[in-house]
């Protein structure tokens, strides 16, 4: 099958390199059975993200460069998506700090394999391993009871930034999604679960990767108010 893996990135020039690097060496020794397709979506990157992601994608015919000036992790994730929808069977993304051990990629590709719709990391299944900052865990925490009581949602990791979608779901559900910023493929995974497509929650292994002046790359009280904000108007939305 042919699929598309985007690494959305802001200000990633530390760990891109290395990172996308990484990935396709994994690629090439481990998922040969598919033509896989890399890409760096820099949205819209303040730092040398976008001369990294051009070179590395002139370097490899694998890798593939998209600047996306809108800011928010959804259009970085949703650009690529939708400009090369017609041309590949299973799109996944994963975040560019490959929190998500790399040993779950093939996972995602062969849940869609096995006929579902959408196939979701979690970090909350008892098979999951998982470290992270306490911070990070009370935020999760958090976040997931709001949302099992505020939508009655069964996913139990809704935000993990590691998920694939086939072909079929992404046409009709992308459309529908408002968020295209970090609660994109919250509202993603909720939307499809309310279309009664079929979802594949997967264990993974999780580690926060980030050190020193790069560690906290998110506001989580920031970030915590925009997930209960969109969280509400989703739960009084009419989805047909």
């Amino acid at each position: 099958m042919k699929v598309l893996i985007v690494l959305p990135a802001y200000n990633e020039a530390k760990i891109i390199r290395e990172n996308t690097e990484k990935l396709l060496d994994f690629v090439q020794k481990n998922l040969l059975d598919d033509q896989i397709q890399i890409v760096i979506a820099d949205n819209n990157s303040k730092d040398q993200t976008s001369a990294i992601g051009k070179e590395l994608a002139a370097k490899s015919d694998q890798i593939a460069y998209e600047f996306v000036a809108e800011q928010g992790k959804g259009h970085a994730v949703l650009s690529p998506w939708l400009k090369m929808e017609e041309f590949f069977d299973i799109f996944i993304f994963m975040d560019a700090d490959l929190a998500t051990d790399l040993q779950d990629l093939p996972y995602l590709i062969f849940g869609i394999k096995q006929g579902f719709d959408l196939v979701i990391g979690s970090r909350r299944l008892s098979e999951s391993k998982v470290n992270k900052s306490i911070s990070r865990h009370i935020f999760s925490s958090c976040y997931h009871w709001v949302l099992k009581i505020l939508l009655g949602t069964k996913i139990n990791d809704l935000p993990c930034g590691f998920k694939s979608i086939n072909r079929r779901a992404l046409k009709d559900l992308v459309p529908l999604i408002k968020d295209r910023s970090w609660f994109f493929d919250s509202e993603l995974v909720y939307l499809a679960e309310k279309k009664g497509y079929k979802i594949k929650e997967i264990p993974v292994k999780w580690q926060e990767p980030r050190q020193g002046d790069d560690k906290s790359r998110v506001n989580l009280w920031k970030v915590s108010w925009l997930y209960l904000k969109r969280a509400v108007q989703l739960k009084f939305r009419k989805i047909s």
